[in-house]
């Protein structure tokens, strides 16, 4: 998933991201900071004036321009009338850079709020052979950091162009009013800052490789520990995880605060620069045998500049090591930003499913696996019957259930439901299936949200909901509790039995009321009465709906219409119950 990306191509590549409404507003933005560096030139730019008409006697000659336009005022209205308006200016330019930053910080919220939902609609809509593939801590780590796109890249940009073209006007201005000193400032500046950008870029990008590693595995132990919380108390493994947690936080917090202090040096870096450029800037003046009355004023637009400059020189270089920073999150996302994500409201024509579902010579193999996990399997399974696929573990039932329910294309070969490839609709095939797994997943909700799994409360059915919990026999379960259907049930349903997560997981199955119920492997963890109980639940389903089950036990598929036998990939047998345990000599 990850592409290098050079920190010098990082702007790049996030411009390639923006859509078109989002680049118009972008230019207007660098219009608004070149109006803003309009602005911040003629706040500079009156300091001179100022502090002449204050010092020197002269005034008059040198700032004729000025003395003509106000109408040739006594000295003392004129010093009323620069001051009056050195405040108008700097009020106007004040009101103008906060309203310029309110708008580029509205442009790099919205941004990045598109961008992070962005990326976890593509996750989401990616296929699920792509969540097999890749781990789901990685995931979480990019759609948490997909906002770095803009602060880390869109941000540090527009500080560059900003600050850039504001240290350009200031220094262009003091080349004109003292050219020898400018230069000989303007060199101290760019030696110093080339310099520290020669020291400390390659820190800074290995930095940035290792935190994104670091948050990574930080994530991932995290997810693993609290996950796999009974395991990890049953074996004792709780300093293990704590450990490797410990090591990664370490880890990125040392990164973290040996970046930040490196962030706090151009300031102080800068700063002996700037006390060393005016200290050159006066020698070279009084060298050049300039009065005193000449050296305040020029030493007073120098020293207001610096003030002004020094801080934006900072930012620039902090933009930079934030640009080479983040280098390795925009790599470890950007790939990511270009996966199709298919829109499902394309999807709109229906697949009937009034006959049968055939399995026409289907094939599957793993991208990563050397041997298909399904071979030339071919069957049919008719509307309103219960079909049962038995066989030992690995043999590829639940690789089959997966091609069935559309998780998985084949490799070669068709599933067909009434003639028509499930493929070519997919949503709408799978808005026919409930799906009732080994392992139910429960939220640390309501009963009511665990069986209308995803939807908002404004989009829950209850009619609905009390039919799928009449269907899967919960009812008597459901009205024992205190607060019924609006029970929490606790994170993964801890505070359930087996049996009751099972039920709650047939439920939601049911809640959409689906042609087809998939029950994979959905009992093989239960004991044999709650099984029974469960299945007692499917049952009285049979006929209404098209039930297929996937099990270890025959027991589970007993009632069933027929049964299919797979082993080492292939579909070996067909019959009735009775009928393949006689042939196979497998005992009930």
């Amino acid at each position: 998933m990850k592409q290098e990306v050079s920190d010098s191509r990082s702007s790049f590549v996030v411009w390639r991201l923006l859509k078109s409404s989002e680049r118009r507003a972008l230019v207007g933005i660098i219009f608004l900071i070149l109006v803003g560096l309009i602005l911040e030139t003629l706040s500079l730019g009156i300091v001179m004036p100022v502090v002449a008409i204050l010092t020197q006697d002269d005034y008059q000659t040198k700032y004729r321009w000025l003395t003509d336009n106000l109408g040739s005022p006594s000295r003392e209205d004129l010093i009323v009338i620069v001051m009056l308006l050195m405040v108008g200016i700097y009020i106007v330019r004040s009101l103008f850079l906060l309203w310029s930053s309110w708008v580029q910080k509205g442009f790099s919220a919205a941004l990045s709020g598109r961008l992070s939902q962005r990326l976890f609609t593509i996750y989401l809509r990616q296929p699920y052979l792509f969540h097999l593939q890749h781990n789901s801590a990685t995931l979480m780590r990019n759609s948490r950091n997909a906002n770095v796109v803009v602060t880390g890249g869109i941000d540090p940009t527009l500080v560059l162009l900003t600050d850039g073209l504001v240290a350009i006007a200031l220094f262009t201005l003091l080349i004109i009013v003292e050219p020898v000193g400018t230069i000989i400032t303007l060199v101290a500046f760019g030696v110093g800052a080339w310099l520290f950008q020669l020291l400390t870029r390659r820190r800074i990008e290995r930095w940035g490789d290792q935190r994104n590693l670091h948050d990574g595995m930080i994530l991932q132990h995290l997810q693993q520990g609290l996950g796999g919380a009974k395991d990890v108390k049953i074996l004792g493994r709780e300093s293990e995880f704590l450990d490797q947690h410990e090591k990664h936080l370490k880890e990125s917090l040392r990164i973290n605060r040996v970046y930040s202090v490196l962030q706090t040096m151009p300031r102080m870096y800068m700063e002996i620069l700037t006390i060393a450029g005016l200290a050159a800037l006066v020698i070279s003046m009084v060298l050049q045998k300039q009065s005193f009355t000449e050296i305040i004023p020029t030493l007073g637009l120098f020293a207001a500049a610096a003030f002004r400059v020094m801080p934006s020189i900072n930012r620039l270089l902090g933009a930079l090591q934030t640009l080479i920073y983040s280098r390795a999150i925009i790599a470890s996302v950007y790939a990511d930003f270009k996966l199709d994500a298919p829109d499902e409201t394309k999807l709109v024509t229906g697949i009937p499913f009034s006959e049968q579902l055939e399995l026409r010579s289907v094939t599957f193999q793993y991208p990563t696996a050397s041997t298909p996990s399904l071979q030339q399997v071919s069957l049919v399974v008719r509307r309103g019957e219960a079909v049962g696929f038995v066989g030992p573990s690995g043999a590829g039932k639940s690789t089959l259930v997966d091609v069935i329910l559309g998780l998985f294309a084949p490799t070669a070969g068709l599933v067909l439901v009434d003639g028509q490839d499930i493929q070519k609709n997919l949503r709408n095939w799978q808005n026919q299936i409930g799906y009732v797994p080994q392992s139910i997943y429960l939220t640390d909700d309501t009963l009511r949200r665990n069986v209308a799994f995803g939807l908002g409360d404004e989009n829950i059915d209850e009619n609905s909901v009390r039919n799928a919990i009449r269907l899967a026999q919960l009812e008597e379960f459901v009205f024992s509790l205190p607060e019924n259907l609006d029970t929490v049930v606790g994170e993964r349903g801890v505070r359930l039995s087996g049996g009751q997560r099972q039920r709650i997981g047939i439920a939601r199955a049911l809640y959409h009321n689906p042609s087809i119920l998939v029950l994979d492997e959905a009992t093989s963890s239960l004991d044999t009465p709650t099984e029974h109980g469960v299945m007692q639940a499917v049952q009285a389903l049979q006929g209404s709906k098209t039930v297929i089950i996937v099990a270890h036990r025959l027991s589970t598929v007993e009632y069933c219409d027929r049964l299919y036998r797979i082993e080492s990939s292939r579909l070996i047998e067909e019959g009735t119950f009775d009928e393949v345990v006689k042939r196979s000599a497998i005992k009930k």
